[in-house]
């Protein structure tokens, strides 16, 4: 073996120990949601997507597969099989964008629209047990993970913002008016969704 640079090699063990906890903890939370999407016929992948698609009907913002691909980290053609999925299915549509016809944007129809709405409230239950942590501590490790994701973009030959803005516009942008419309819906129910 080459000679490896000491601080070279002690990086290499904190990375190493790192990925492995963030693969675990990521397959662990998709091994909890497997039996509820399985009810359902969908796999990890198409969930996010059609989860996705949903939020951004709140923040009135287009979607183009390569910004799905961007979001969940994939291949271009890793999510045009599974967009292509949900479509054959009649979850999501395909409609060309106002703006640019040679662009396809994604849409849910009405019964993926259902499906979500359906499975979200169990979505919710599921994806909301995180260790409790202050504001400061979650935003340091959000901020590590963003720091993280755009190294590795580079080091991949990606532009780090093209994961940034997909990241902002396909989830940050429409968050307040999705928890404001659940909200709403909370209130009209007059109880926590079941």
């Amino acid at each position: 073996m080459d000679c490896i640079d000491s601080d070279l090699l002690d990086s290499y063990v904190k990375a190493q120990k790192f990925y492995f906890l963030a693969e675990q903890s990521l397959n662990l939370i998709k091994k909890r949601m497997m039996t509820l999407l399985r009810e359902h016929g969908l796999n990890h992948a198409q969930h996010l997507v059609l989860l996705v698609l949903w939020y951004s009907e709140f923040s009135r913002n287009d979607i183009m597969s390569t910004e799905l691909a961007y979001l969940l980290g994939l291949e271009k053609h890793s999510i045009s099989s599974v967009v292509d999925g949900l479509s054959k299915r009649g979850l999501v549509r395909r409609r060309r964008n106002q703006r640019d016809r040679r662009v396809l944007d994604l849409r849910l129809t009405n019964e993926g629209r259902s499906l979500v709405q359906e499975l979200h409230p169990k979505t919710i239950r599921t994806i909301a047990v995180f260790p409790r942590c202050s504001d400061e501590e979650y935003s340091f490790v959000a901020g590590f993970l963003e720091s993280l994701r755009d190294l590795f973009a580079e080091q991949n030959g990606h532009e780090p913002r093209a994961y940034r803005d997909s990241f902002t516009k396909l989830l940050v942008d429409g968050e307040k008016m999705f928890l404001e419309a659940l909200e709403r819906d909370r209130s009209d129910a007059g109880n926590v969704p079941t």
